[in-house]
């Protein structure tokens, strides 16, 4: 087992990202995606250089409900000070709950605040840390499996990206769907569908205008999660079409497996899977790692051979 360890001197914001955990009392085995999300919790509280943030890409849990949120809480509470900050966007399963979307809303406020110190009327909100964007958008009302962001949640998001270039550092974007047709959707979403809807595994109807907003600007990288991928490298780009790191225009795309539960496709399908965003002067470096294992996904290359993304800034 290794300790987490930056690529390079220098490091400005260091961040361990997960997705999907989905914490649930009716899972088959309701120990293990809590067991799996406190591997990657004391990856971070063990690393070599502080972790600057801890967060998921939303399905945290799998229901929304109260116990599901209190069995998450537990987690971070016997691993304390894994990260100087822990954020915890929404995911669709997030605002799934027996009692209505507004329950679920207002479990996800209360837990938030209990387990990430901040108190939380909307599930879109944004953080500026160590001189660093990082903006979060979700749905804000009931949408099955996509996102449903209202009017005043894009005004928002616009707002913010504009602020967020002011500052001329890479700006990181969090949403648990991807941007519709993205890393191989609706392809990858179900193999048995019949694709009528290309909106399938992504955001949704407003897919065009999130990316069009994306675009707009230099050094942004949008992660998401849902999809369930696994990791997906060159090879895959090159034999597929489709990879967990995609790019377009100076946008990056960077999809995530999911830590706790099944994943499809890809070279790498295994549990326990994230990635280290380490931000730096002159470069943005994300690499996959294993929590479980302890260690760096080496075998899967990402981009140019190596098995990480490395981009310098512009």
């Amino acid at each position: 087992m290794s300790r987490m360890k930056p690529l390079y001197d220098g490091i400005r914001l260091n961040c361990t990202i997960v997705s999907d955990t989905h914490i649930d009392e009716k899972h088959p085995f309701p120990w293990l995606p809590p067991w799996r999300l406190k591997h990657a919790l004391a990856n971070a509280k063990n690393s070599k250089a502080p972790v600057d943030v801890f967060l998921t890409v939303g399905d945290t849990t799998s229901r929304g409900s109260d116990i599901n949120w209190k069995m998450t809480k537990e987690c971070f509470d016997k691993v304390p000070n894994a990260a100087k900050k822990i954020i915890l966007p929404i995911g669709n399963h997030d605002g799934w709950n027996d009692d209505g979307f507004d329950a679920a809303i207002k479990n996800y406020c209360k837990y938030f605040e209990l387990i990430c110190g901040d108190k939380r009327e909307k599930p879109y909100f944004s953080y500026v840390i160590n001189g660093y964007y990082m903006i979060f958008i979700g749905t804000d009302s009931d949408s099955g499996c996509e996102a449903s962001l209202s009017d005043e949640q894009m005004a928002w998001f616009a707002a913010e990206m504009e602020k967020a270039s002011e500052s001329g550092k890479p700006i990181f974007v969090f949403c648990h769907q991807s941007l519709n047709q993205k890393h191989g959707l609706p392809v990858t979403w179900d193999e048995s569908e019949d694709y009528t809807n290309l909106s399938d595994g992504g955001i949704g109807e407003r897919s065009e205008e999130i990316e069009k907003i994306l675009k707009a600007y230099k050094n942004v990288y949008y992660f998401s999660g849902h999809s369930h991928m696994g990791l997906c490298g060159e090879k895959s780009l090159k034999e597929k079409g489709f990879a967990s790191f995609e790019k377009e225009d100076s946008l990056n795309l960077i999809n995530l497996p999911s830590l706790a539960c099944g994943n499809h496709h890809g070279e790498s399908k295994a549990f326990c899977i994230g990635v280290q965003l380490e931000v730096y002067d002159d470069k943005v470096v994300i690499r996959p790692r294993s929590f479980k294992k302890h260690n760096w996904l080496t075998k899967v290359p990402i981009k140019n051979g190596k098995p990480y993304l490395e981009e310098k800034t512009v």
